[in-house]
């Protein structure tokens, strides 16, 4: 009877542990989601800074910074990926949903000068928005979601705006949509 009873109690230790090892560890790409945010929030200002408030006509060079934050993102993931010992229906459902945002980011960027900045910002915004709130959807966690409609939106009224408020809506919208749920991430979610 004893040893039955061991078993029981082995067994829910080991359905217990499976349980907890397939919450989704958030804590690991909050950090992304604040870098990200930060990254594209500040270069937006610092863009309208320096070409509006001080006539610098090679503002837009401050974007340069972005592929630094690719590089630091991408080994951010494959040591993430070398780390990881299972791979969930999450990781592979956020993975695919962020590989095609990167892909949509890369077509719309090669096409800004067919398309002009005017053009190209608005875009961007919605991608974030999408990107966000499929991933909020995907976890379960609302402010993500939230923040990407938010962002959907603010793209929408991007596109009747000019580039100087463009970049103002920029940043808006990754406030929304990354940095204001990066913050709010808590460090588990069950999924």
């Amino acid at each position: 009877m004893e040893q039955d009873k061991l078993k029981v109690e082995e067994s829910l230790n080991i359905i217990s542990e499976m349980i907890s090892t397939t919450k989704y560890n958030i804590s690991q790409d909050k950090v992304i989601y604040l870098m990200w945010g930060y990254a594209v929030a500040v270069s937006s200002m610092t863009h309208y800074v320096l070409q509006y408030q001080f006539g610098i006509e090679m503002a837009w060079l401050v974007w340069l910074t972005m592929p630094i934050a690719g590089i630091i993102n991408g080994i951010y993931f494959s040591r993430k990926k070398k780390k990881a010992r299972v791979v969930s229906f999450t990781d592979r459902a956020l993975a695919s949903v962020w590989k095609a945002f990167i892909a949509a980011l890369f077509v719309f960027l090669f096409a800004s000068p067919a398309l002009g900045w005017n053009g190209i910002y608005p875009v961007l915004m919605v991608l974030y928005g999408i990107g966000t709130a499929s991933t909020g959807g995907i976890i379960k966690f609302k402010a993500l979601s939230v923040g990407g409609y938010l962002s959907m939106l603010v793209g929408f009224a991007a596109f009747y705006f000019g580039f100087e408020t463009q970049l103002f809506l920029l940043s808006l919208s990754v406030i929304v949509s990354f940095i204001i749920p990066g913050h709010l991430l808590p460090k588990k979610l069950n999924v």
